[in-house]
């Protein structure tokens, strides 16, 4: 029965380092961009997963579909991505990167690693 104990908490241990990880960096991220978290972690997504359909990241990042589509609409509004028209089907968009959105990568990578390093 102790292994057991011992085993949750220290799945809960690496839980908190995570969240405390991930809070230190987004925070860090909002600082120096005008991103929410989310939308910093949905940029490098996209960026990684060039031509994805919004469901993908729905399923991706566990949210509803129409939080997806208000984020996505406020990307493309600030031009960080832009959504084509699929060539086969016209109901399905595309998201890809745009130039602003790439140049902004490099940043949210390089804080991502100065809080892992710290």
């Amino acid at each position: 029965m102790t292994d057991k104990v011992e085993k949750y908490q220290e799945m809960m241990d690496l839980f908190r380092l995570y969240f405390n990880f991930s809070k230190r960096f987004y925070g860090e991220e909002v600082k120096f961009s005008q991103l929410t978290p989310q939308q910093g972690r949905t940029l490098m997504y996209i960026q990684a997963h060039p031509g994805m359909i919004q469901r993908e990241l729905a399923d991706n990042f566990h949210l509803r579909n129409a939080s997806v589509t208000n984020m996505l609409k406020n990307l493309e509004r600030d031009g960080y991505i832009q959504r084509k028209q699929d060539e086969k089907s016209a109901r399905i968009k595309r998201i890809y990167i745009t130039q602003l959105g790439d140049q902004l990568i490099p940043l949210l990578k390089e804080l991502n690693q100065q809080v892992r390093n710290n």
